[in-house]
């Protein structure tokens, strides 16, 4: 396939270009998770037609305007990941527990007290985490027809007219070619491994990863006769992401490496929001709202080294050693999706409500670009191609007890962003640099619950959430379409959120 031709003859090119950004790259720091106050969380986040609650500021804005009185609170979490994979009947676990805070802000509301419609006016200045990336992830692998070798010799020997490619420093070619791993037949003209044809292999992937993307927003609102409220927010987002991973063979035959890759991503970026809130009747509103593309400056730092096993020196006899490389950054620009909202609420009397949130988001507008500007045409191609407009359905619900105790709960469905007409089997997710693993995401979802205590000015709440997704993972592509044996590992990843915010009015 003429696309795939095209990203190995990328290998010529220069260093910059070997870790030129990638489609799996920039989905990664598109995506978002159900996030926020302990009361939003247990919805399930349908509050898009409700407001009065610190997350409506990065979801809805018109929610602030639904505030009569100033309130501060702080919403910390304890999160448990877990994943289990199965690779060709082979199952692992593996896990990560983190303490996080999850929402903390301001909202100050003033009165007009004069004769006009608007009743009050506030302004809010919140934090929410968007992203939660903390995870380890464990892939076992035993007696595989393929190794990523065979894909490294695969990648430099399809050069224009059918010819290997020169080494690019620090590509993995250059690494595996350093480290004894492969080698350049001088008759064919073609680099190959040190694998026997057909020789088996086990591999093991082991995979950390931490950090995440936050927010801040800031955010002004207004009541116009308790009819329309209206609001909107500039956010400020940062990403902070590491990885770590550590990818390892082992031949039948005794030869075996392992290649350890270290990332590190930082980011800036800004968006805005607009929504409004309608209340036709006393006992149902409607909500819209917009948000534009968040445009992100990016750097990645990237790090990598290669441990041979069972290779030595012909003239000497002494064992190849690990090959180090230096830590290479990379600047570009990243453009992620915007998204809009339609929301709906029926309020039962002073007993409760229930209430729902539809969102779309084309993930085919995201656009990656180099540090000067100019776009990288083939990715953002490739992209288009392969995301889709996806949905996100939330519906939650709220009984109170009493005028102290309530009860809510909430469900929500993330659609996968990936388009209908991607083919797992003959389609490559590209990646940057030396990280030769990627993931296809499937449908995510989310079951909440939680209860919430009122008296006076204070109020404390709490949520549990649980987070249930999966997705195929692969170790690196594999072009031989034709083996038995699957090119992927089927991995769930399922994280509980124990959330607590604590608040006061005044």
């Amino acid at each position: 396939m003429k696309k795939y031709i095209l990203i190995s003859c990328l290998f010529s090119l220069s260093v910059a270009m070997s870790f030129a950004q990638e489609e799996y790259d920039a989905l990664k720091y598109s995506l978002t998770d159900l996030s926020g106050s302990a009361r939003y969380v247990s919805m399930s986040g349908a509050f898009g037609a409700l407001g009065g609650d610190m997350s409506t500021m990065g979801t809805n804005p018109a929610g602030i305007a639904v505030y009569r009185s100033s309130e501060l609170s702080i919403t910390p979490s304890l999160s448990s990941s877990s994943t289990k994979s199965v690779f060709n009947a082979y199952k692992s676990n593996d896990s990560k527990s983190n303490l996080l805070i999850n929402n903390f802000g301001y909202v100050g509301s003033f009165r007009t007290y004069d004769e006009t419609e608007i009743s009050n006016f506030n302004f809010g200045i919140s934090y929410n985490k968007v992203k939660d990336f903390n995870r380890n992830v464990t892939i076992v692998g035993k007696s595989r027809s393929t190794s990523l070798l065979t894909k490294i010799c695969e990648d430099q020997n399809s050069n224009v007219g059918g010819t290997a490619a020169d080494l690019v420093k620090w590509s993995l070619a250059d690494y595996s070619y350093e480290a004894g791993l492969i080698d350049k037949n001088t008759t064919t003209n073609k680099y190959e491994s040190l694998l026997y044809s057909g020789e088996k292999v086990d591999n093991k992937m082991n995979l950390m990863e931490s950090g995440g993307i936050n927010e801040w927003n800031f955010s002004l609102g207004a009541n116009y006769g308790n009819f329309l409220y209206l609001g909107m927010s500039l956010g400020v987002q940062s990403i902070d992401y590491e990885l770590k991973s550590a990818y390892s063979e082992e031949s039948e035959g005794g030869l075996g490496f392992e290649l350890r890759n270290a990332l590190s991503t930082t980011g800036a970026g800004v968006n805005f929001k607009i929504g409004a809130i309608i209340k036709p009747d006393p006992y149902l509103r409607i909500g819209l709202t917009y948000h534009t593309p968040t445009y992100f400056s990016m750097t990645d730092v990237y790090n990598a080294s290669m441990f041979p096993s069972g290779v030595y020196y012909a003239t000497t006899g002494e064992a190849v050693p690990p090959v180090t490389g230096v830590e290479t950054p990379v600047d570009y620009q990243l453009k992620t999706p915007g998204l809009f909202m339609l929301s709906g609420a029926y309020q039962f009397g002073q007993k409760g409500f229930i209430s729902i949130d539809w969102e779309t988001v084309d993930y085919r507008e995201i656009e990656l670009k180099d540090a000067d500007g100019y776009p990288y045409d083939n990715t953002n191609s490739y992209m288009y191609q392969d995301f889709r407009v996806a949905s996100h359905l939330r519906l939650g619900g709220e009984y109170r007890l009493n005028d102290n105790i309530s009860l809510r709960g909430g469900a929500a469905w993330y659609q996968s962003p990936m388009s209908s007409s991607f083919n797992e089997n003959t389609t490559k997710f590209t990646t940057a640099g030396t990280t030769p693993h990627y993931e296809i995401y499937k449908d995510t979802y989310y079951l909440s619950c939680g209860a919430g205590y009122r008296s006076g000015c204070f109020f404390m709440d709490a949520a549990l959430q649980r987070q249930m997704c999966s997705a195929d993972f692969y170790n690196f592509y594999d072009s031989n379409i034709k083996t038995d044996q699957p090119k992927y590992s089927k991995l769930d990843s399922n994280k509980t959120n124990l959330i607590f915010t604590f608040g006061y009015k005044f």
